[in-house]
C-alpha cells in the first residue's frame, strides 16, 4: 500500500477513533496532567466520534482531510481534543494532493506537530505533544526507505510506545502518580487503530469492519489506584470557538493571557478554538466576543470531576439541568451535575449560569437588538456526560425541568437510551418542576443516594418528592414574558395598566399557571408568606427556600418574614438561573417548599 486515497485515510481515522473509544475508561482513570479531572479519554473519544460522524469522505485526500480538520475543530473537547484538532488542522495544511505517499505523510505529520506546539501557550515535555514530535521524527527517519504505509506505520510503533512510556519520567506529575500521560496514550491508541485498519487491507464501507484481536492497550500501563493527586487549582475548563477568516491568533492569545492557565489557541481554516483553565469562564467569553461571534462553548467543572474520580459520596450520580436552582455550595457538597441550557444573545450563544450570569443577562435583555432566546442543551452535552459518569458510578439518575416547558428532558432521554444500549445505567425523570422547586427535588434525590438508596428506590420515590414540592413566584412585571413571547402584548398592556402583580406557579403537569395576583408588590409578598404557612399547616415542611432575580435585599426581607411566620429559617436564599430570570424578569422573588 504505497498510496492512500481519501476513503482510506478516513478509514484510518475511523479505526483510530474506535480504538480510542475502547480505551476511553482507562484513559480517564490515568488522567493526571494538566489536571486530574478524569476525562481525557471521554474528551478525545467524543472529539473523534463527533468529527467523523459529520464528515463525508471523498476520493481526494486533501478534500477529506480538509473536511476532517474543520469537523474536529468544531467537535474538539478538552486539552487533548483541542491539541488533536490543531494536529489534524496542521496535517491538512501539509497535504495538497489527491493521493498521499509516505514521504508526504511524514512531512505533513512534522508540520502538524509544529502547528500543535505553536497553539500551546506553555508546552510541557512528557505530554501528547512530545509523543507527536517523537512520532514525526520516527516517520521522517523511515519514510525514505519504506514507501509502503503498512511497513512505515508498523516500523514506528515501537518508537511510539517507547515515547509513551518515557512520559512517566519526563513529567514530574506523571512520575509521582506512576502513570503515562493519558493524552499521549490516547494518541498512541489512535495510531494503533489506524495501523489495525491498514493491516486488514484498508477496506472500509458504511458497515465498518471488525478490529483484529489486540493485546494489552498502551493505556493499561498503570493502576488508577496509584494516581494520587490534588484537586485542580482553577475550577473550570472553558472552551469556545470564534469564527472569522482574518482572526489574529496572537491577539486572541494576548487577550486571554491573564485568564488562567493551560491556554491553547488552535487555528483552523476559518475559525479559532480556545481552551483555558480559569475561575471565571464568563470573563473569558466576554474577552473572546471582541473578536467575533462566539460559539461551541463548553465549560467543565474540574473540581467536581476530580471529586467523581477521587471522592464519590454515593454509587448513583445525580444529574439535572441549569433550570435547577441550588446554591453552588449544595451542588458541590452533593456532587450534582447540571447540564447547561443555552441562551442566544448579541449574535453569540452562551451557557446558562456559566458564561452568562443573570446580572449580565439583564444588561443584554435591556439593550438594543433582539431579545435573548433560550434553547435546550445539544445532544452531545448529555452523551458525553453519561459516557463519563458511567466510568465512575454504577447508575445515573437525571431529573429535569418539565417536558411541557422544554425539550431538555426528551433530549436527555434519547441520549440515555443510547448510553444504556452501550451498557450504561441511566434513568431520566421529568420532575415537573423548575428553579428552586426542581432544586429541592434534586436535593432530596442526592440525599437519598448518599444515604445508600438504590437507583431503583430513587426513581420510584422521585414522583412522590415532586408531588411534595411547590413553587410560588411573585413577578413584578410581565414585560419580560411579553418580550419572550410567553404572554401576549395585549395581556401585558392590561396588566401594566391595572398594575397587576401576578403570582406564578407550575401545575401537576409541569405547565406554568397563574396562582394569584395583587395590585401591589407588597401585597404579593404577604400572599407568598400566607401561602407558605398554609402549605406548612396542611403538610409540615421538610425545608423551604427563597429565590430571586437580581433582588437580594427583597429576598432577604421575604426570608426574614417567612422565618418569623414558620418558626425556622430557609434552607437557602439564591439567585435564579438566567433561563428562568429571562421569563420572570428582574425583581421577581420566589418561595419554594418541600413537605416531609
Amino acid at each position: 500500500m504505497t498510496v492512500l486515497d481519501g476513503y482510506q485515510l478516513y478509514g484510518f481515522f475511523r479505526a483510530g477513533s474506535r480504538r480510542v473509544g475502547e480505551s476511553r475508561k482507562r484513559l480517564d482513570e490515568i488522567n493526571v496532567f494538566p489536571v486530574p479531572d478524569g476525562d481525557t479519554g471521554t474528551n478525545l473519544s467524543s472529539t473523534l466520534a463527533a468529527a467523523l460522524a459529520s464528515t463525508v469522505p471523498e476520493a481526494s485526500v486533501s478534500s477529506t482531510l480538509g473536511a476532517l480538520a474543520d469537523a474536529v475543530m468544531i467537535s474538539a473537547r478538552g486539552n487533548s481534543g483541542v491539541i488533536f484538532a490543531q494536529f489534524v488542522s496542521g496535517l491538512s495544511e501539509g497535504v495538497a494532493s489527491t493521493e498521499l505517499r509516505t514521504r508526504d505523510f511524514a512531512a505533513a505529520v512534522r508540520r502538524a506537530y509544529e502547528r500543535a506546539k505553536a497553539a500551546i501557550t506553555d508546552p510541557r515535555d512528557g505530554t501528547m505533544l512530545s509523543v507527536i514530535e517523537d512520532w514525526a521524527i520516527s516517520l521522517a527517519r523511515s519514510a525514505h526507505e519504506l514507501p509502503n504505509f503498512i511497513e512505515l506505520i508498523g516500523a514506528t510503533r515501537e518508537d511510539l510506545r517507547r515515547s509513551l512510556y518515557s512520559t512517566t519520567e519526563r513529567l514530574a506529575e506523571l512520575k509521582a502518580a506512576g502513570v503515562v500521560d493519558a493524552g499521549a496514550a490516547g494518541f498512541v491508541e489512535f495510531v494503533e487503530g489506524g495501523h489495525d485498519f491498514l493491516t486488514t487491507g484498508g477496506a472500509w464501507d458504511d458497515e465498518g469492519y471488525e478490529l483484529p484481536a489486540v493485546g494489552e492497550r498502551a493505556a493499561a500501563e498503570a493502576s488508577p489506584d496509584h494516581c494520587a493527586s490534588s484537586p485542580p487549582r482553577l475550577r473550570y475548563c472553558a472552551e469556545a470557538m470564534v469564527e472569522g477568516s482574518a482572526l489574529d491568533v496572537e491577539a486572541v492569545r494576548g487577550a486571554l493571557a491573564g485568564a488562567g492557565d493551560s491556554l491553547i489557541v488552535a487555528r483552523g481554516r476559518s475559525r479559532v478554538r480556545i481552551h483555558v483553565h480559569t475561575d471565571d469562564p464568563e470573563d473569558v467569553m466576554a474577552d473572546l466576543s471582541r473578536f467575533g461571534a462566539v460559539s461551541g462553548q463548553k465549560v467543565d467543572d474540574m473540581r467536581l470531576q476530580y471529586a467523581d474520580a477521587h471522592d464519590r459520596v454515593s454509587r448513583t450520580a445525580i444529574v439535572t439541568d441549569t433550570a435547577c436552582d441550588l446554591p453552588d455550595e449544595l451542588m458541590e457538597r452533593h456532587r450534582v451535575h447540571a447540564v447547561p441550557l443555552l441562551l442566544s444573545a448579541g449574535g453569540s450563544e452562551y451557557l446558562d449560569k456559566l458564561t452568562l450570569s443573570s446580572e449580565s443577562l439583564g444588561r443584554v435583555a435591556e439593550g438594543e437588538g433582539a431579545f435573548p432566546k433560550t434553547s435546550q442543551p445539544p445532544a452531545h452535552f448529555f452523551s458525553r456526560l453519561y459516557a463519563y459518569l458511567g466510568g465512575y458510578y454504577d447508575d445515573v439518575i437525571a431529573l429535569h425541568l418539565p417536558a411541557a416547558l422544554s425539550g431538555t428532558c426528551e433530549a436527555s432521554r434519547r441520549e440515555a437510551s443510547s448510553a444504556n444500549r452501550a451498557g450504561g445505567h441511566v434513568r431520566v425523570i421529568d420532575s415537573r418542576h423548575l428553579s428552586g422547586s426542581l432544586g429541592l427535588v434534586v436535593l432530596r434525590a442526592a440525599e437519598a443516594a448518599e444515604a445508600g438508596a438504590s437507583a431503583d428506590e430513587i426513581a420510584e420515590a422521585a414522583p412522590l418528592w415532586s408531588a411534595k414540592a411547590r413553587i410560588l413566584v411573585s413577578v413584578t412585571s410581565l414585560r419580560y414574558m411579553v418580550k419572550g413571547g410567553r404572554v401576549s402584548p395585549l395581556k401585558g398592556l392590561l396588566a401594566k395598566a391595572l398594575n397587576l402583580k401576578p403570582i406564578v406557579s407550575v401545575d401537576g403537569a409541569g405547565k406554568s399557571s397563574l396562582y394569584g395576583k395583587s395590585f401591589s408588590e407588597k401585597a404579593n409578598l404577604r400572599k407568598l408568606v400566607v401561602m407558605a404557612a398554609e402549605i406548612h399547616r396542611r403538610e409540615p415542611l421538610r425545608y423551604y427556600a427563597v429565590g430571586h432575580s437580581a433582588a437580594p435585599e427583597k429576598a432577604a426581607a421575604l426570608a426574614a418574614e417567612l422565618e418569623r411566620t414558620l418558626g425556622f429559617p430557609p434552607l437557602f436564599i439564591t439567585g435564579i438561573s438566567s433561563v428562568v430570570a429571562l421569563n420572570a424578569g428582574p425583581g421577581a422573588v420566589s418561595v419554594v417548599t418541600m413537605s416531609e
